[in-house]
């Protein structure tokens, strides 16, 4: 569908539209606090969406596979949260892949929700 020249404007760039318009010229002249922050938070998740969709697929693929690679080879989170409950990941080494992958998976999910925040931490390292 993202070959066909004449869907304009596309998914990605409607939904920054709706952001910009939220944050431009809806928060602005919102005075009710509750309100207000209600339409920020709403602002907020149309960028995640916008970073998610921009994103693609490939971030996730690759937690998947990173995930396929920690010893005992889990293919779900289930099998992940078995294999650390049975004590799989105890000794230093396999400890150690576990936390890069949560590591990765943390920063994905930063990545989407709040992007400016994993840089600073990035860059505070």
């Amino acid at each position: 569908m993202s070959d066909i020249p004449s869907l304009r404007p596309t998914a990605l760039e409607l939904l920054e539209a709706a952001r910009e318009h939220l944050t431009s010229r809806v928060v602005p002249a919102i005075t009710d606090p509750q309100l207000r922050f209600q339409t920020l938070v709403a602002s907020h998740v149309l960028g995640v969406v916008e970073r998610q969709l921009s994103a693609g697929d490939a971030p996730f693929a690759h937690v998947r596979a990173e995930r396929r690679a920690l010893p005992g080879s889990p293919d779900d989170d289930a099998a992940l949260c078995a294999l650390i409950d049975a004590g799989t990941y105890d000794d230093d080494g396999a400890a150690e892949a576990l936390r890069a992958h949560l590591r990765t998976r943390t920063e994905l999910c930063l990545m989407a929700w709040n992007p400016l925040f994993l840089l600073r931490v990035k860059r505070d390292r």
